[in-house]
C-alpha cells in the first residue's frame, strides 16, 4: 500500500517543483518551521484581539521588539562560531555520531567550544542586566503597573537563556547539522506557541509570552541535548592537549560583528518601541503586527540563504570558488521567488480577507504594508551578499551597517518625534534599505574580487 510520502517521493511534478526550488530537509524544516510561523501567527491574531486591549498589543509588539536587545549582548558571536566551526569540520567528518578525522583539529573545534560555552555565561548575564534595566527604564515612561514591569523584568530572563538554546544550535549547524537543528526549532517552537495560546485564554496576559519563551527553552534545551548526546559527550570529555587563544582570534572579527549586529538591531527593532514613545500603544500595536507579518515573508525566503551559511564556510575552506559562487546565485534567484510569490499573497490576505473578518484595525493600511515588502526585499538580497562574503571570515559591510542604522534611527526617530507618522517613518525605511543595497552591491563585487584572490593564500585562510 503506497502512503502520501511515496506518492510524493514519485510524483514527476513534485520533483520537478523540489528541484526548481533547490529545496532540501533543512530548507523543508525551515520552511516549515516559518509556515507554522504564519499560521500560529493568524491564530496568535485571533487570541490578542480576544484576550488582550489593543493597548496591551501595543506592550505585547514593544516587548518583543526590546527583547531583541539580546542582540546587543552577543553581537554576532553565534555567527563566528559557525564560520570557525565549519572552517575545521571542512577537515573534519562526523560517524557515528563522534568527530573523526586528525586529533589536532578535533582538539582545535572542540577548545573552541568549550571557549564558547564560558564566554555565554557572561553573555546570558549581560543579556538579562540589559533587557531588565533598559526595558524597565522605557516601559516606566508610559506606565505605572508593577505587574507589566515585573512580567518584563521575567521576559528578559527566558530572553536571556535563549542566547544559550541559539548557542546549542549553531554549534551543530557548524557541524552541518541543519536539517536536526531546523527539525527541532521547529518541534519546540510548535510547543511554546501552544503554550503562549492556552496562557492567553488563561487571561495571563502579557505573562503569556513569558511561559512560551520557557517551554522553549527547556525542550530546546532537552532535545539538542538528547539527539547528539554522542557528540556532546565527546566535546565535554575529549582531553584537549593545545592551547588556543580564541579571545585573541575571534575578537578581531567579534567588534566588527558588533557593530553590525547594534546596526541591525537599530534598522529592524527600533521602529516599534520608538513608536510607543512617541505615537502610543495602539500605534505601535499596529505597527508591530504589520512588520511581524511583512518579516515573517523575508524570513521564509531567507531560509534559502540561511541553510546554507555551513556550506558556504566549508566551501571557503576547501577554496572551491565555483561552487562557492554557483550556490550564492541558487541562493538568491530561489529566495527572491519565494519572497515574491508570498508577499503578494500576505498582500492579497489583508486586502480582501481581513476586512471581512474586522481585522484591518489591528494591522497599518496595505500600502504602508507593501513598503514595509519592499524593503524586505532589498534586506534580503543583501543578507544574501552578507551570507557569501562572511564566509570568508570577513564582516565588509560594518561601516555600511553603522550608516544605514544611524540614518534609520534619526529618520525614524524624527517621523515619530514631529509627525507621528508610521508612513513616513516606513517610506525613510524602505528608500534608505534600497540605497544601502545599491552600495551593498558595489561592496560585493569589489570585496568577492579580492577575496578570490585571496583564497588561496595561505596564510590568509585555515
Amino acid at each position: 500500500m503506497s502512503t502520501l510520502a511515496d506518492y510524493v517521493k514519485n510524483s514527476p511534478g513534485i520533483n520537478r517543483i523540489v528541484s526548481l526550488l533547490g529545496l532540501d530537509k533543512a530548507i523543508f524544516y525551515t520552511i516549515i518551521t516559518v509556515f507554522w510561523s504564519l499560521i500560529s501567527g493568524i491564530v496568535s491574531i485571533i487570541f490578542i484581539i480576544k484576550y488582550l486591549t489593543i493597548t496591551e498589543q501595543g506592550y505585547w509588539y514593544t516587548f518583543q521588539s526590546l527583547g531583541a536587545l539580546t542582540s546587543l549582548a552577543e553581537l554576532g558571536f553565534t555567527t563566528i562560531v559557525t564560520q570557525f566551526i565549519s572552517h575545521e569540520y571542512a577537515h573534519l567528518s562526523i560517524k557515528n555520531s563522534l568527530i573523526v578525522g586528525d586529533n589536532e583539529r578535533t582538539g582545535k573545534v572542540i577548545s573552541l567550544i568549550l571557549f564558547s560555552f564560558k564566554f555565554y555565561i557572561i553573555v546570558i548575564l549581560i543579556a538579562f542586566i540589559l533587557l531588565t534595566v533598559v526595558g524597565s527604564f522605557f516601559l516606566m515612561h508610559s506606565t505605572n503597573d508593577a505587574e507589566l514591569i515585573l512580567a518584563w523584568i521575567a521576559y528578559s530572563f527566558s530572553g536571556a537563556f535563549l542566547l544559550l538554546v541559539s548557542l546549542l544550535g549553531v554549534i551543530l549547524k557548524g557541524f552541518n547539522k541543519v536539517e536536526l537543528v531546523q527539525k527541532i526549532i521547529f518541534i519546540t517552537s510548535f510547543a511554546g506557541v501552544i503554550a503562549l495560546w492556552i496562557s492567553l485564554s488563561l487571561g495571563l496576559g502579557l505573562w503569556a509570552l513569558v511561559i512560551g519563551s520557557m517551554v522553549n527553552i527547556i525542550l530546546s534545551i532537552w532535545m539538542f541535548f538528547s539527539s547528539s548526546r554522542m557528540l556532546w559527550n565527546q566535546i565535554f570529555h575529549f582531553r584537549v592537549t593545545n592551547s588556543y587563544n580564541w579571545l585573541k582570534e575571534t575578537l578581531p572579527l567579534q567588534w566588527r560583528y558588533a557593530i553590525s549586529w547594534t546596526s541591525g538591531y537599530l534598522i529592524l527593532q527600533f521602529m516599534v518601541p520608538v513608536t510607543m514613545y512617541y505615537a502610543g500603544a495602539d500605534l505601535a500595536g499596529q505597527l508591530g503586527l504589520s512588520l511581524t507579518i511583512a518579516r515573517s515573508v523575508q524570513s521564509m525566503a531567507g531560509s534559502w540563504g540561511m541553510t546554507k551559511l555551513p556550506q558556504f564556510n566549508i566551501l571557503v575552506a576547501k577554496k572551491n570558488r565555483e561552487k562557492l559562487d554557483k550556490l550564492l546565485n541558487e541562493v538568491q534567484k530561489r529566495s527572491l521567488v519565494v519572497f515574491i510569490l508570498g508577499a503578494a499573497i500576505i498582500l492579497l490576505i489583508i486586502a480582501f480577507i481581513f476586512p471581512l473578518i474586522g481585522w484591518e484595525q489591528r494591522v497599518l493600511p496595505v500600502y504602508e504594508i507593501l513598503i514595509i515588502l519592499l524593503a524586505e526585499a532589498a534586506l534580503l538580497i543583501v543578507y544574501n551578499w552578507a551570507f557569501y562574503l562572511r564566509s570568508h571570515k570577513k564582516e565588509p559591510y560594518m561601516l555600511l551597517s553603522l550608516i544605514n542604522g544611524i540614518t534609520m534611527s534619526i529618520g525614524i526617530w524624527a517621523s515619530m518625534y514631529f509627525f507621528a507618522s508610521t508612513l513616513i517613518a516606513l517610506t525613510i525605511y524602505c528608500v534608505v534599505q534600497w540605497i544601502v543595497m545599491i552600495f551593498a552591491g558595489w561592496i560585493f563585487v569589489k570585496k568577492r574580487a579580492e577575496y578570490g584572490k585571496l583564497m588561496y593564500k595561505k596564510d590568509i585562510l585555515v
